[in-house]
Formats: structure tokens, sequence, C-alpha cells
């Protein structure tokens, strides 16, 4: 009986533990940037231009999303919500075009990344 106990206490712990660790929200300024959407691999050497078939295949496999506003700045563009993926069909459609993401701007070692909570074709 003891064991019993002893185990569900554990997973209790174990469980709780997780469920604070996956609550937290990135901690950042709220902000809203229109821009250019690309894949990492064609953007960061240089802003060279690729096809829509191109970035879908980057990010495809695994390479992030970037966020190139009208001034330059680059922004990696990560799930607002933690274990859940960033692109889906109707965003993986964006790729390689403008759009006006909603978010939290975090920055850390020269990356600016930002916590997508809304994501939107730019008119």
């Amino acid at each position: 009986m003891k064991r019993v106990v002893l185990v569900l206490m554990a997973l209790l712990l174990l469980t709780a533990t997780c469920w604070a660790q996956t609550t937290q929200a990135p901690k950042g300024q709220d902000v809203t940037i229109t821009g250019m959407m690309s894949c990492t691999f064609c953007n960061l050497p240089g802003g060279a231009t690729c096809t829509k078939q191109c970035c879908q295949d980057c990010v495809k496999s695994g390479d992030p999303v970037t966020l190139t506003d009208e001034k330059g700045n680059l922004y990696i563009l990560l799930s607002g919500e933690q274990m859940k993926p960033l692109m889906n069909a109707e965003r993986m459609d964006m790729l390689q075009s403008k759009v006006k993401v909603t978010g939290i701007m975090v920055k850390r070692g020269g990356i600016q990344g930002l916590y997508v909570k809304k994501m939107e074709k730019a008119k």
C-alpha cells in the first residue's frame, strides 16, 4: 500500500512540474510587425529570393521561418504555444509573401525571436 501511495505521489509531482513548465509565457514586448515571411536557408545569407515551393520544402525539412520587416530587421518566428507547430497548411501558403504577425518579441545574444500569437496576410 505504501508503494502505491509513493508511486501516486511521484506521478502527481511529475505531472505538476510538467504542467508548471508548459504554462510559462515568454517574457518580452507585445508587437505587431509586417514583413516578408521566408525560410532561413535562403534569406539569412543575404536576402536571396527563392520561390514559394523552395521555402515550403525548406520549412518542411526543419528550416526555421523568418520575417524580414521593411527596415531589413530579421526575426525568427516561433510558435506561441509550447509543443505546438508554428506552421500549418494555411501558414505554409503564406511563405514568400507579405504577412502581418502579432506576438511577443524577445532578444537574446543578438538574435531576435517572435513568439507568434496571430498571423495573417498583409494588405
